[in-house]
């Protein structure tokens, strides 16, 4: 296997190669645990080459006063109780009102009567379907046992 020597892994820590290049050398720390070893070798002496924080909480400020400085969208208007209330009680009354008409135009009782309709035509196509099918194991049951019985009268 070949491995990639340690300047180029402080390359690599320090973002200093192309994507490609970058690309097969993530590639590469997948499969060679000495490349790795020698790549976090190199991210530590990276970061030991990285400047230091004077004031670490003078930094977070100034990031926070920065980000303080994006104008916020106001939330949401959110409805009153009031409002909400009302909305509910018309989407009440429009249901009522609705199963009224229906109720007063008899579509209740058109779609029970079909629906009985079809239940009994059901009923009556299953029924069927077994009474033939016990009628042929009958007759199959009775074609047997006349054959067995001549068997017998014949010997």
């Amino acid at each position: 296997m070949n491995h990639i020597d340690y300047e180029n892994w402080l390359l690599y820590a320090t973002d200093s190669l192309d994507e490609k290049t970058r690309s097969k050398y993530e590639n590469h720390l997948y499969s060679c645990d000495h490349c790795l070893e020698l790549y976090l070798e190199a991210v530590e002496e990276a970061e030991s080459q990285m400047p230091v924080l004077s004031d670490p909480s003078g930094f977070t400020d100034a990031i926070m006063k920065e980000i303080g400085g994006v104008k916020e969208e106001p939330p949401p208007q959110i409805k009153s109780k009031k409002n909400m209330r009302r909305q509910t009680l018309v989407h009440y009354t429009v249901a009522a009102a609705m199963t009224l008409v229906l109720m007063s135009t008899g579509i209740f009782s058109q779609l029970t009567s079909t629906l009985n309709a079809f239940e009994n035509s059901a009923a009556k196509q299953d029924h069927s379907v077994i009474s033939s099918w016990l009628n042929k194991t009958d007759s199959i049951t009775e074609k047997i046992e006349d054959n067995i019985r001549e068997g017998n009268e014949h010997e």
